[in-house]
């Protein structure tokens, strides 16, 4: 009996031994720093054009190329190109696809191979609410065509869409770096509660980023793209109502922004590595802009398309800071043009409404 207990209890613990040589060791993302980054070369006047909330899935994207959202982009990007010159990287900043399918996913990566503009995506709260897997998606956009975007398997970094892209000059210097973040889906405190919120950006999340940016020096600006709102959104929205000075703000508000109950107010973090901006997507009726007074942007992007809902603007809106005088829907896009290495950006917002009559389209700078 006592061998019989002895040998059991060896071959429990080879079992085990050999169960935890197969298990995946987890990935610490400062061993890879280097694995996270994209590069492209700068120049000043270096142009990012946001589109987000496109809502691309099988039913309105596959037949007719010149139907629903496929036509609705190719005019957006078409009239950025015209009124920019040249568009050197798109970022899709969330949302892009909702209860798709992988032939829908398929067909957005041709129509962007076709477009040809290298581009980033990062992923929304609805982007994995489909009939594919997170793996086999992001698979597909790290081997798409133009497509920039990059994961590490098993990281200690929350969630997917973590990456960046430096801006380098020709001597191998980052004039710019543009910092993905993936700030999650839906989120639970614990396994027992019901109480489902947004999800939110983690510390190591900000702490990846940090080391990022550390990398490249201290004194290179970046500019931070995600797709659902931190605290900062109400803190600054609130500022303003109340009356406090040293703020700018322009463009609309109609639903509220909608972070998590936990999402964390970035500004230090923001400040520590010189982020000039931060733009993100999610609300459709928002393209809501502030800059405070210790010079952070917090920006939302246009929605890109008409698919789900989106915000109609009426005449008599003056709480925006725009000028305009007919009726339109607040979908276009977003255009950031980075003027120098030194920090310094421009942002337009477009607006882009299809009529029988002749397109809408209206540009406005922030």
């Amino acid at each position: 009996m006592f061998k019989r207990i002895v040998s059991l209890t060896v071959l429990f613990a080879l079992t085990v031994s050999v169960l935890a040589g197969c298990a995946k060791k987890t990935v610490s993302y400062r061993d890879h720093l280097e694995d996270y980054v994209k590069t492209m070369d700068y120049r000043d006047g270096f142009t990012i054009l946001q589109l987000t909330d496109i809502h691309w899935h099988g039913g309105t994207q596959i037949g007719d190329e010149d139907y629903g959202s496929e036509r609705y982009l190719r005019k957006v990007i078409d009239e950025a190109v015209a009124h920019a010159g040249r568009i050197d990287l798109i970022e899709v900043t969330g949302d892009t696809f909702m209860l798709s399918n992988k032939i829908a996913v398929r067909s957005f990566i041709d129509f962007m191979a076709g477009v040809g503009i290298p581009y980033a995506i990062i992923w929304g709260n609805h982007d994995r609410q489909s009939t594919y897997n997170p793996n086999w998606i992001s698979k597909q956009f790290l081997k798409a065509p133009c497509s920039l975007y990059t994961e590490i398997d098993n990281d200690d970094v929350h969630e997917r869409s973590n990456y960046v892209i430096n801006l380098q000059n020709p001597d191998g210097s980052t004039a710019w770096q543009i910092t993905n973040l993936d700030s999650g889906a839906s989120y639970r405190e614990g396994a027992s509660d019901f109480d489902l919120t947004y999800d939110y950006i983690r510390d190591d999340q900000l702490e990846w980023m940090t080391a990022e940016h550390d990398a490249v020096g201290s004194d290179v600006p970046v500019i931070c793209y995600y797709h659902i709102a931190q605290a900062d959104y109400d803190i600054a929205w609130d500022a303003i109502q109340s009356g406090a000075a040293g703020y700018k703000s322009k463009f609309f508000n109609r639903e509220g922004f909608a972070p998590s109950k936990f999402a964390p107010v970035t500004e230090g973090v923001c400040l520590k590595n010189n982020v000039k901006a931060v733009f993100i997507g999610h609300d459709h009726a928002d393209d809501w802009t502030c800059t405070t007074p210790n010079g952070v942007t917090f920006g939302m992007g246009v929605k890109s398309g008409k698919e789900l809902y989106y915000a109609n603007i009426p005449l008599g809106v003056t709480d925006a800071g725009i000028d305009y005088n007919e009726e339109f829907a607040l979908i276009g896009a977003s255009l950031v043009t980075l003027k120098n290495a030194s920090g310094v950006f421009g942002l337009e917002h477009l607006y882009l409404n299809e009529r029988d009559e002749g397109d809408f389209v209206m540009w406005v700078e922030y």
